[in-house]
């Protein structure tokens, strides 16, 4: 079975990317040196002090959405590689990845 992956966002980005049947994640500049894209992580959102590590504010890890990981994402340069991973461009997934959307804290492991 494909492992998951997760994307975290705030409400705002949860009800855009939700209003569809079909995901978006629009890619962006980060306000860091990181490349532009989407980002995603294997960090399951029961891992609540090892997302952290994803420096990021706490509003932002407030939802997330997860999927199947097709191995189609690039790995961040240096350490931070092992778990965070992106695409250069917006990046689609498709109804039949789709496994969780909602709010962090009542994610499931399945």
């Amino acid at each position: 079975m494909a492992e998951d992956i997760f994307h975290y966002t705030d409400r705002i980005g949860f009800n855009g990317i939700r209003s569809t049947p079909i995901w978006l994640f629009k890619a962006a500049q980060p306000p860091c040196d990181n490349p532009f894209g989407a980002y995603f992580t294997i960090l399951e959102p029961s891992e609540r002090q090892n997302l952290k590590k994803l420096r990021m504010p706490r509003k932002k890890r407030e939802f997330c959405f997860g999927f199947v990981d097709v191995g189609d994402l690039k790995a961040l340069r240096g350490d931070r590689g092992a778990y965070v991973f992106y695409s250069a461009s917006d990046y689609v997934v498709t109804e039949g990845r789709q496994r969780y959307s909602g709010r962090r804290v009542d994610w499931k492991p399945s």
